[in-house]
């Protein structure tokens, strides 16, 4: 935010104390105005400094300058009747472009969905296979409010918190219904959507022609996880160059990365030990490693450095989210190059804790990174932020290509290894230290 400061100075020296009151008040009116005016746009900075309270460098929870996640799916297909499917992954620009079609329709059903029933599997894999559909894979667990608030503008209440990967658009029997599934428990539900909806689904998808994208499902590779999307044409995944973006920062970039941290790259009490940079604030302490991990945590909770939720309120997912995805996205979001952030889940661990995870993503396919695969990980507690760490990882494209088996052969090689439910992905294994990543299949194992 950009905040303005007017000088203002006596044109006359008065010389009786009427004057000078009158004056005197004239400059507490102008003043007053134009906090006035400025706090409508952050009215939390200002309070801070008539009130004697700290200052908070972020932007309050739920204000009007709070940056929300953008979520993006990583791959998407449209069913075309039974006339066939057109799918898109691991080309995030054909992703995008799809989505930015139909990114509309989707807030459209979730704004206005009915309460959730619970359906079958059955029935959820006849609408995806047999319906005029538009089909949603997250990779992560993305909260159904914060789907709901970022594409609808508004929460939807009849939706229950609960974190999702894969949302289906079904245009069946004259009505447009939202398909999804529960990560958690693996169960199926349906909403009903507006009335408005109708037909719409079927004439976006129909500006589409069928590749021969498939689910495992429908194939004969009965041991990969059934929703695996299986293409017709090989992938050409990119190479990358990556490095530790931290031991290339100047000093200017280093004091920037604090204050969006709301630290103070000035402090008295910022010291060099060994292979860090620790900064005490306390009761707060950030500790940035030259191999580009940035850790964080706080002693004491009196004055919360980065509050989550309405304060006297219990947490919930999507407060968590609110919250941590501006640090993320301000910090590692700023520095990662050819790489995008997505959320990978969020997990209540007790009635006021929570932890959030973010991972890296290059062009549709997940990066592990190190030994927990996760970019950042941060802890709430109690209604604030108590640690955190970030991994900082930069990364740049080739312009050459991986090496890999076509989807089709390694889905068939996958399945000879009778690995019963593994999901087939593309991804990039980052050790934190290599120079060079290539793109290979891997198999994670679903719970």
């Amino acid at each position: 935010m950009e905040r303005r400061k007017k000088r203002r100075r006596l044109i006359e020296i008065v010389k009786d104390v009427l004057i000078v009151l009158l004056a005197l008040s004239a400059v507490y009116l102008t003043l007053r105005t134009q906090i006035g005016s400025l706090t409508s746009r952050n009215g939390r900075w200002f309070s801070g400094l008539f009130d004697g309270k700290t200052v908070s460098l972020l932007p309050a929870a739920g204000g009007e300058e709070a940056e929300h996640m953008q979520p993006r799916p990583v791959r998407m297909s449209v069913q075309l009747g039974s006339g066939g499917r057109y799918g898109v992954q691991y080309d995030q620009t054909a992703v995008d472009a799809l989505f930015d079609a139909t990114a509309s329709l989707l807030g459209d059903a979730l704004g206005s969905a009915q309460a959730p029933v619970q359906v079958t599997e059955a029935a959820w894999r006849n609408a995806l296979s047999n319906a005029w559909g538009i089909y949603f894979d997250f990779q992560g667990a993305v909260p159904l409010t914060v789907l709901s608030a970022s594409l609808s503008g508004a929460v939807n209440q009849v939706l229950p918190e609960v974190g999702v990967r894969r949302l289906l658009l079904a245009e069946e029997e004259g009505a447009v219904r939202l398909y999804y599934s529960n990560e958690s428990t693996g169960l199926y539900y349906v909403c009903g959507t507006a009335e408005a909806l109708r037909g719409h689904v079927q004439t976006t998808a129909a500006a589409y022609s069928p590749n021969g994208t498939v689910f495992a499902y429908e194939t004969s590779y009965s041991e990969l996880a059934s929703y695996v999307m299986v293409a017709a044409t090989q992938a050409s995944p990119k190479m990358y160059h990556t490095a530790n973006p931290v031991a290339q920062m100047s000093e200017s970039d280093r004091e920037e990365m604090m204050e969006a941290l709301g630290f103070h790259p000035q402090s008295n009490n910022s010291y060099r030990s060994g292979d860090r940079l620790i900064v005490n604030e306390w009761p707060d302490r950030l500790s940035i490693l030259d191999d580009g991990h940035v850790r964080y945590e706080t002693s004491a909770s009196s004055e919360a450095k980065y509050p989550v939720g309405v304060p006297g309120e219990t947490a919930d997912a999507a407060a968590v989210v609110q919250a941590t995805w501006p640090l993320a996205e301000r910090t590692l979001g700023q520095h990662c190059g050819a790489a995008r952030l997505y959320l990978i889940g969020v997990e209540q661990m007790s009635e006021d804790e929570w932890a959030a995870d973010y991972g890296y993503c290059l062009n549709g396919a997940g990066v592990e990174l190190g030994a927990d695969g996760y970019a950042a990980r941060f802890i709430i507690q109690d209604g604030q932020i108590t640690e955190f760490e970030l991994f900082f990882r930069s990364y740049t494209d080739t312009g050459e290509q991986s090496i890999v088996l076509p989807e089709a052969q390694a889905a068939a090689a996958m399945s000879a290894q009778q690995v019963q439910g593994s999901e087939l992905l593309l991804a990039y294994e980052d050790s934190g230290t290599a120079e060079l990543l290539r793109a290979e299949w891997i198999a994670i194992q679903n719970p």
